[in-house]
């Protein structure tokens, strides 16, 4: 009579166990499916970000976010002197993202591969 409690108990944990891994590979397959589409999704924002940095370059003279310093200047050459260094480095700061997801876009693929 003893027996029969410890090996029903037996069962118990061994069925719980086969739940317990059935629930990780779920879990890994979900993941792993996620995964797959991120190296996409920052590839073609890199893609995306290029023409960007031009934009931000182009128009980066009359972008001006955060403090407004550049608007309170009274000099006009000083003015535009300085916008055009802003936009010039507005367009740097954007140019580093297409560099940036199309690597990790790489990476990713390569790990989920």
């Amino acid at each position: 009579m003893d027996t029969q409690p410890a090996q029903h108990q037996g069962e118990i944990q061994f069925h719980n166990y086969l739940v317990d891994c059935i629930r990780f590979d779920i879990m890994n397959e979900r993941k792993e499916e996620r995964m797959k589409h991120l190296p996409r999704v920052l590839f073609w924002t890199g893609i995306v970000s290029i023409p960007l940095s031009w934009l931000m370059w182009y128009f980066g003279p009359e972008i001006e976010i955060g403090r407004q310093v550049i608007s309170n200047i009274d000099d006009p050459t000083l003015r535009t002197v300085l916008m055009e260094a802003h936009a010039e480095r507005w367009g740097i700061f954007v140019g580093l993202w297409p560099v940036t997801l199309l690597v990790l876009s790489y990476i990713l693929e390569k790990k989920t591969k």
